[in-house]
């Protein structure tokens, strides 16, 4: 009987130590939070809303857009997340729902932009620009490309996710230091749905290096210079 009691209490301990955490906080308490904790900050409100200033390095997802809910399933699950919309009602219902989708702790900024304004906190202008160098691809032409090319560094992104922004300048200049060795291609998700489904791309940015056309090797997340150097280094 006290064997049993005590595996109990372990199960119960594990769930609540691995369950899914949504946390409405305050403006004070979500600024604090986005500089002391690495995550995810991400803006739902529309491109009209948005246009008028955001808070810095925000990712951003139209609430109301079609495909929300796909797009909300690309977010790493392992890295938290602080939601926030204009007033706090989007953001709420955004939040729970990527709870339900498995991401492992969410924050909800109450009051939303306008709280966070009313305190005096910094908003910036919108980094949401065209990116012409990101692909929509078919199975068959990506295919086609990586028999053509000996190595080849898929760099499977978004235009609203800012890890994938910071990766750009990254990207481009490994890509002039590799030209005679590496072939890259920037492809996005939400374009290429085929793609990322064949190759399981289930969060962005997610990264996956060919050889001969055989996938060898794949990152999930923002890697630094020096990380996807090593990598292209000792595959090439």
């Amino acid at each position: 009987m006290n064997s049993i009691f005590k595996i109990l209490c372990y199960l119960l301990l594990f769930n609540s130590a691995s369950a899914q955490e949504l946390i409405h906080i305050n403006a004070k308490e979500f600024k604090d939070l986005i500089i002391s904790e690495t995550g995810i900050l991400l803006d739902v409100r529309t491109p009209e809303e948005i246009a008028f200033g955001q808070i810095g390095n925000a990712s951003t997802l139209n609430y109301y857009a079609d495909g929300f809910k796909d797009k909300l399933k690309l977010i790493q699950k392992n890295k938290t997340v602080f939601v926030y919309c204009r007033s706090g009602g989007r953001s709420s219902k955004a939040a729970k729902l990527l709870v339900s989708l498995g991401q492992h702790k969410v924050y909800n900024l109450k009051g939303g932009i306008g709280a966070w304004e009313k305190q005096g906190f910094q908003i910036t202008e919108t980094t949401n620009l065209p990116d012409n160098s990101i692909q929509s691809l078919s199975d068959t032409e990506f295919k086609t490309f990586l028999n053509t090319n000996k190595l080849v560094l898929a760099d499977f992104h978004t235009l609203w996710c800012v890890p994938c922004k910071k990766l750009v300048p990254i990207i481009e200049e490994l890509e002039v230091e590799f030209k005679n060795s590496t072939n890259f291609l920037r492809i996005d998700v939400d374009r290429s749905k085929e793609l990322a489904d064949i190759y399981s791309v289930v969060a962005v940015p997610s990264l996956l290096l060919f050889k001969n056309g055989e996938l060898i090797w794949r990152n999930t997340g923002f890697m630094n210079m020096e990380e996807l150097r090593a990598v292209l280094i000792k595959n090439r």
